[in-house]
């Protein structure tokens, strides 16, 4: 009897075996290599179509704690299936059929569906599938592979079906393996995340704590909440208590550079906001942020045509449970929305920017002339006190100017004390806009100021005195005359090496000034006079 027949057969059946195996060992090695769950799952199915010429394939991830599957790639399906598609598992014989861990057919040798009731429930008729294949990795099911009838008809063969029994447990841990490195690397740069925002907020506090101007301190606030957003420009509006209304105190980011600086200096006024009266207004009034993407489908938002504003964000400042202002970014510089991150981001740099902010509206409360916003004189005699100790340590030049307003007695006189608080206000404006901000300016008393210029020699003195002289000039006042100044200069080290020689040195060479008809700037010119009396005391 011969064995031929059973020989070569049996020789086909382990080269086949030998095939499969190197087949395996080839697709491990290819699908080990692949980190992109997307290309992932691409090559996975080629390689299945490849091997047993599939038909139509479906690829779906398992989720534990929904017990569903989710389709994440297919091959050869109709257009219409849904990209997005998902069905959840129930107790049952399909259920059970999964547990085996081993490809099951889903439809008879006839075509009918062997699971129709769950099939028509959760539109799985869709997949034109008729053979599943469970992926689980040791007792873990990773995912589902469903495959449909192939191209040239006829079911899949036992030689097919073992080789998807042997290539499960393959693309299971391929797929485990990827997702464990797509989570590590997300959760890597959270850390990363998360640890560069807290560098910057605490980089933020430390800069906080330093600037007492609160001028400077909204400036720097703003620039870091509009960094830490990536936006491109924003504002920062603080409610005033006297009038009931939020007002923009500083802005960042416009086109018109000019326009910017004249808002920051308060010489140009922006649209202020009632309590609950658009964005800002109602954020102020809830104390909750308010995040719109799309201004122009928001009415809360007022003149979203004009203001060049695509989405915002916006952010209460509360210190104490009480809001004292808001935090407006704009803008993404990429063109993309707002997320959750930004919005956390900027919650907790408001929540520090309240906290300094408050801290230092106070303080300048307390330094400050309640009628024209001007420091107090006590403040600046500290500065100078500072600024003449680094005169003197580094060589600088330091000049001080001593203001008087001509013939003001004589615009309360005939026009009335509420006239003389706008001349007051008028002149302080004036200065104010023109003093460089490493200077300082006061109100000295009455209708008397003080400049401390910061390493500025006798000459450069004068042309600034002079230049605000005339700035003054050319004020205008409405019903009321036209405004004159007279100053007096005294400059470290030549007109004095103490405060207090340099005051009556500047407060004498203004005395000559007005003595010489007023409206002009007098500097000192004859070496200081010994003190013979200790200075009036700061007030």
């Amino acid at each position: 009897m011969s064995t031929t027949p059973d020989l070569a057969a049996r020789t086909r059946q382990l080269e086949r075996q030998v095939f499969d195996l190197n087949s395996l060992l080839t697709a491990g090695r290819a699908l080990h290599n692949i980190l992109n769950p997307e290309k992932l799952y691409e090559v996975l199915l080629a390689i299945v179509a490849d091997k047993i010429n599939a038909g139509p394939l479906a690829l779906f991830i398992y989720g534990e704690p929904t017990h569903s599957c989710r389709l994440v790639k297919t091959l050869r399906l109709p257009a219409t299936t849904a990209p997005d598609f998902q069905f959840p598992f129930e107790e049952g014989l399909l259920w059970q059929n999964v547990l085996q861990d081993a490809p099951f057919a889903v439809t008879s040798t006839s075509g009918e569906a062997l699971f129709d009731r769950v099939f028509a429930q959760h539109q799985l008729r869709q997949l034109c599938s008729d053979v599943w294949a469970p992926l689980f990795l040791k007792d873990q099911l990773i995912g589902l592979l469903t495959l449909g009838n192939r191209p040239t008809g006829g079911g899949y063969d036992e030689a097919e079906l073992d080789f998807l029994k042997q290539f499960a447990p393959t693309a299971a841990s391929s797929i485990n393996m990827c997702h464990l490195y797509v989570k590590r690397n997300a959760e890597k740069e959270e850390l990363s995340r998360t640890f560069r925002q807290l560098s910057m907020l605490y980089n933020i506090s430390r800069a906080m704590t330093h600037i007492s101007d609160l001028k400077q301190l909204l400036g720097y606030i703003l620039d870091q909440a509009i960094g830490a957003a990536n936006a491109k420009k924003g504002s920062i509006m603080l409610y005033n208590q006297e009038k009931d209304q939020l007002e923009v105190s500083v802005i960042e980011g416009l086109e018109n550079q000019e326009t910017q600086d004249k808002i920051n200096s308060a010489e140009l006024a922006c649209r202020t906001f009632k309590p609950g009266e658009g964005v800002a207004g109602q954020v102020f009034a809830s104390g909750e942020p308010l995040v719109l993407n799309s201004v122009n489908e928001n009415e809360q938002f007022v003149n979203a045509a004009t203001s060049f504003v695509e989405s915002i964000v916006c952010m209460p400042m509360k210190v104490h449970g009480e809001v004292i202002g808001v935090i407006n970014v704009t803008n993404k510089c990429d063109g993309s929305a707002f997320t959750d991150e930004d919005v956390n981001l900027l919650n907790a740099i408001a929540d520090q920017a309240a906290v300094a902010i408050n801290k230092a509206q106070l303080w300048e409360l307390s330094v400050t002339d309640s009628l024209t916003g001007l420091h107090i004189r006590r403040y600046l005699l500290a500065r100078l006190n500072d600024e003449l100790r680094r005169a003197q340590r580094f060589g600088h030049a330091l000049s001080v100017i001593m203001c008087d307003i001509d013939h003001f007695k004589s615009v309360n006189d005939n026009h009335g004390h509420e006239a003389g608080d706008k001349v007051l206000q008028g002149v302080a404006r004036t200065f104010r806009q023109d003093v460089r901000t490493i200077d300082h300016v006061a109100r000295y008393g009455g209708e008397e100021f003080m400049f401390m210029l910061v390493e500025t020699d006798k000459r450069s003195a004068i042309l600034a005195g002079d230049r605000m002289r005339t700035r003054v000039a050319e004020l205008k006042l409405p019903n009321l005359p036209a405004v004159t100044v007279s100053m007096g200069i005294a400059t470290f080290p030549e007109d004095g090496t103490e405060i207090a020689q340099l005051v009556r040195t500047a407060d004498a060479a203004l005395y000559e000034a007005k003595n010489a008809g007023r409206d002009r700037v007098v500097a000192a010119s004859a070496p200081p006079q010994p003190l013979t009396r200790p200075p009036a005391p700061a007030s």
